[in-house]
């Protein structure tokens, strides 16, 4: 993980971030580990940010809708403190109150400069992605660019599980011209 926070500030970032997506902070743990439950939560993680900007997921400030980010939060906090070597009995607990905060505000907040701003919600949705990932990333270790190799590698592997033989097209790319011999 990285140097720069305590195993505390690290913790309650993974917390944070699966308040915003509940099977984002799991995915980047298990992403940094590269365990064989990466591309599961990786897909996971995609899948529940496609939705998001579909609309298809409900507002998360219900509180039975907070549910499975504190759960997320409390469990990626308690993985994360025990990765750095640290038990404690109230980090999971800490973790479930982050999480279910972050997921009761960050919905309201997005309403608000939606409506009062008229910033669109599928911006607004990837805004909070990019955070997430940014802040995520930096709490487990982990480039933008480790990021996007993990998500690569979760999507080539489904690919390759569910359909081997099928060959995505490529977007031709313009041959270049050749220069002409009598200048």
């Amino acid at each position: 993980m990285a140097d720069s926070k305590t195993p505390l500030e690290r913790a309650m970032t993974l917390a944070a971030v699966s308040g915003l997506r509940a099977t984002l902070g799991p995915a980047l743990l298990e992403a940094s580990r590269r365990t064989p439950r990466t591309n599961a939560w990786v897909l996971g993680a995609l899948g529940e940010m496609a939705l998001d900007k579909l609309g298809l997921l409900r507002r998360r400030y219900r509180p039975m809708l907070m549910i499975p980010h504190a759960i997320a939060g409390a469990c990626a906090a308690r993985e994360s403190m025990r990765r750095d070597g640290v038990e404690d009995q109230s980090i999971p607990i800490m973790g479930a109150v982050v999480a279910a905060g972050v997921a009761g505000v960050a919905p309201i907040a997005r309403v608000a400069l939606n409506r009062g701003l008229g910033v669109n919600d599928a911006v607004l949705g990837l805004a909070e992605d990019y955070l997430a990932l940014k802040f995520g990333g930096e709490a487990v270790g982990l480039s933008m660019e480790a990021l996007g190799g993990a998500a690569k590698e979760a999507v080539g592997d489904l690919r390759d599980q569910v359909a081997p033989d099928l060959e995505i097209p490529t977007i031709p790319r313009p041959r270049p011209e050749p220069i002409p011999s009598h200048i």
